[in-house]
């Protein structure tokens, strides 16, 4: 992963937040695109790889922790740092709980706090979470998000299961308003339509519109 310098590349004005902001981007870009720079004979080393760059990104971002000037942005970046493993994190948890508790209007915190909550298999804490940044701004990241919660929730009827379903359909296609070119909230889309084909009388319409939503996902560049 390149190195940021404190002051950010020559001729340019960087806050202390935006090259930090960049360095976690980094990270995401490093854990993303990882086959992109190392033979798949190394997937085994995938994990221990992304372990580390968090390690050296983390230790950055203390380093610099009394340059920021909110100190909401920087818990907030430290819980994004954190969150790239796939497993739960306490710390994580932490630092996003108190970043949202000094900005609420955090959007990002909330996204990433409620992820974690998934991670640690609290569902009911996840989709309050999703739903508090709806509260703060309309995204598609909670909404996508709140989609794939609603079809894990546990229901206590079938008619409940059903109208959670419903729910996230329609959580999904508000993504995919958002941003049509998103070729991820397509992809979610077109989950939450197979979940409703097979909820609700496997209606061959909704499998058509599920196959259409996959469409535009690998039209828009989703590559899963």
């Amino acid at each position: 992963m390149a190195e940021t310098g404190e002051s950010g590349d020559a001729g340019t004005d960087k806050t202390p937040e935006q090259t930090m902001k960049e360095l976690v981007d980094e990270l995401y870009n490093f854990r993303d695109g990882y086959f992109e720079t190392h033979p798949v004979e190394e997937a085994g080393k995938k994990q221990s790889d992304v372990a580390r760059e968090m390690e050296q990104t983390l230790k950055k971002l203390e380093e610099n922790e009394e340059r920021f000037k909110h100190k909401a942005e920087f818990l907030l970046l430290k819980g994004r740092c954190l969150n790239v493993s796939p497993d739960f994190s306490a710390a994580a948890e932490e630092s996003l709980s108190r970043a949202v508790k000094l900005e609420p209007g955090l959007v990002e915190a909330w996204n990433v706090l409620g992820e974690q909550y998934w991670k640690r298999g609290d569902l009911v804490g996840a989709r309050s979470c999703f739903t508090g940044a709806l509260q703060q701004k309309k995204n598609k990241v909670s909404l996508r998000n709140l989609s794939m919660v609603l079809r894990q929730l546990p229901a206590g009827s079938s008619e409940a299961h059903g109208k959670q379903v419903l729910e996230s359909v329609d959580m999904a296609r508000q993504a995919v308003q958002l941003d049509v070119t998103d070729g991820t909230s397509w992809h979610i889309l077109g989950n939450a339509y197979v979940s409703l084909f097979f909820t609700c009388g496997q209606n061959p319409q909704f499998s058509q519109q599920a196959l259409s939503a996959y469409a535009k996902s690998v039209s828009t560049g989703h590559s899963e």
